[in-house]
């Protein structure tokens, strides 16, 4: 063998307990000294095991994880070798059939059909949602191997009955009568997976052609296509103004109006916070107009006062408040699970629509967050990470009053994860971050930022994966930047 082969595959010190990582850890450091270079043949599995007297499956899985990981190639009827691709070697990138246009001709869209797009009239810098390394992965872990090993033996029906997520919503239910004061019955609460799905099923229940709703968000674009699907008539009221309330009682007295959308608790993306006795006014007017309100809600679990905010679904609404809301911003999953909580006739109508699809969705998982849910664990993680935030906040405000002061107005946010902050109009924050990633700083954008070429003067500020240094340094020569271009 030693002379067939270019190194000698009589492995030194291999352990029968661990071979297999051995024997992998042998190969890669003999292609990375070069002992075995791209195109070498290597022994069989069945010879490599004879030599070194190892078991055969034991050397079968170290090829097995080789060829996985590009180390080693192997084609039916020819013998093993060392890949021409391993990452030891540099990849050639041969000329490919893709083309910068598509050869086949892209549709011509009618313009009209067009969905219509929202100008950003803000920027959003940082992350309104919590750094996952928050989470604590331990004891999810061990929920969800105990709920794994305990599903191995369902039968295909006690699979399937998995997917009604009845374990999930008796948590919730009692979750948000515990903690929450909603005052659920059983029927009362539906699961749906993903916003862009809650809103549309929601909206299909709710909304005829033609019904007029009131939207206060209007840079939320989930909620705009939605609304257009629904063929709904859309009436903008701005949460900013100062007479927002009565706004909304002008246009109720003169017009039918089918429901109001609102963030109540954290307005996106000012984060304007409704007070108690505005949310108790609000319900009033759609008890005296007969109107429906749908309560948006994601920041639950952050508020900074001696109390919670008090939701409008947990007020004596008389049936008029639909609440949908994430189940917690601990996790994209927890995120994507959203609660739609209404009266059971409504509940109903929702569970009549065709079934959602159930092929992105990991029943075991949602499991383990029931659990999580029924002993309290998303309640302390809740507390934990509002805890950090509140911190975070401090700080952030503290840079923003030492580095900004003179060009930026903002509340101090009592709910959520954003600041609102309002610059001089004549700065333009499209050209100053420019020049900040050109002094070398990068801009944390948020995921959803979209550019324009407007002069922008708001941003949304997100703290929930706050990083102290990179915030001084920002707001450092963002302030460096202004007071150049407009000194004062």
């Amino acid at each position: 063998m030693k002379n067939k082969y270019s190194i000698d595959w009589l492995i030194p010190g291999l352990d029968k307990t661990k071979c297999t990582s051995q024997i992998v850890d042998f190969i890669i450091q003999a292609v990375k000294s070069g002992d075995l270079i791209a195109g070498d043949f290597i022994p069989s599995y069945r010879a490599l095991a004879k030599l070194n007297k190892v078991g055969e499956s034991s050397v079968r899985r170290a090829y097995t994880k080789l060829m996985d990981s590009y180390w080693l190639t192997s084609n039916p009827g020819s013998a093993t070798s060392i890949s021409k691709h391993n990452p030891n070697e540099d990849l050639d990138h041969k000329e490919s059939g893709f083309t910068e246009r598509f050869s086949a001709g892209m549709p011509i869209k009618n313009k009209n059909e067009e969905t219509k797009r929202l100008t950003p009239n803000f920027i959003g810098v940082g992350t309104d949602f919590p750094s996952p390394a928050s989470f604590p992965d331990e004891k999810f872990l061990a929920y969800y191997t105990t709920t794994l090993l305990g599903s191995k033996n369902l039968t295909q029906a006690q699979l399937i009955e998995t997917f009604g997520s009845k374990e999930l919503k008796d948590a919730v239910i009692d979750h948000l009568n515990r903690k929450r004061g909603f005052g659920l019955q059983q029927d009362m609460l539906e699961i749906v997976h993903g916003r862009k799905s809650s809103l549309n099923r929601m909206f299909q229940c709710l909304l005829s052609p033609g019904d007029l709703v009131i939207n206060t968000s209007p840079f939320d674009l989930k909620l705009a296509i939605a609304l257009e699907k629904s063929d709904a008539t859309v009436q903008l009221i701005d949460r900013k103004h100062s007479d927002f309330l009565d706004r909304v009682e002008q246009l109720l007295k003169k017009t039918k109006v089918r429901a109001i959308h609102i963030r109540p608790q954290c307005s996106y993306p000012e984060s304007y916070s409704l007070t108690d006795s505005d949310c108790n006014k609000l319900i009033e007017l759609a008890k005296r107009y007969r109107v429906c309100i749908i309560e948006e809600e994601d920041d639950h679990e952050f508020w900074y006062g001696k109390t919670p905010f008090r939701s409008l679904a947990s007020r004596n609404h008389g049936g008029f408040v639909i609440y949908m809301g994430a189940l917690s911003k601990a996790t994209p999953e927890t995120t994507a699970l959203r609660l739609v909580v209404a009266p059971t006739q409504f509940i109903m109508a929702m569970q009549s629509l065709p079934k959602q699809s159930i092929e992105n969705r990991d029943v075991i998982k949602e499991k383990a967050i029931a659990e999580m849910v029924k002993n309290g664990d998303i309640l302390e993680y809740g507390r934990d990470i509002r805890l950090k935030s509140k911190i975070y906040r401090n700080e952030l405000h503290d840079i923003l009053q030492q580095h900004l002061e003179k060009y930026v107005e903002y509340d101090i946010p009592q709910n959520g994860l954003t600041f609102w902050l309002k610059f001089d109009e004549v700065i333009d924050l499209n050209m100053v971050l420019d020049r900040v990633e050109e002094m070398g700083v990068p801009i944390p954008y948020h995921p959803s930022n979209e550019k324009t070429k407007e002069k922008v003067s708001h941003m949304m500020l997100g703290f929930g994966a706050f990083d102290i240094n990179e915030a001084i340094g920002g707001a450092t020569f963002l302030g460096q930047i202004i007071s150049g271009l407009h000194p004062k």
